[in-house]
């Protein structure tokens, strides 16, 4: 199980149904991306304050790494991921992307 991990900050101009629907064009790559097992987001929700501005995050999980590759040259990808960073704070800087897998371990 190979899980893609990204933390995103978006430009605070945006609204909540802005930020949904760019979350659900993610989710959406589940219908043309079959090596996509499960999509999950959400906002950050603790009153730790470790997030360093980082307010939203998603999580994809596939079976492996390869399958992960598939995911992010597929041209769906692509073309969604071209959409959602022009509405991040600063760009690709406002992106931090983590995968693993948690059967390996260290």
């Amino acid at each position: 199980m190979m899980k893609h991990i990204v933390l995103l900050q978006f430009q605070e101009s945006l609204t909540k149904d802005e930020i949904k629907n760019a979350f659900m064009l993610l989710e959406g790559l589940g219908e043309t991306i079959s090596e996509i097992k499960s999509f999950k987001f959400g906002k950050y929700d603790s009153q730790e304050g470790a997030n360093r501005g980082f307010e939203y995050g998603f999580e994809i999980e596939f079976d492996n790494a390869a399958d992960r590759d598939i995911y992010l040259h597929h041209p769906d990808h692509v073309a969604v991921a071209g959409k959602i960073i022009p509405l991040l704070k600063n760009g690709l800087d406002s992106l931090i992307a983590f995968d693993y897998d948690p059967a390996v371990g260290l």
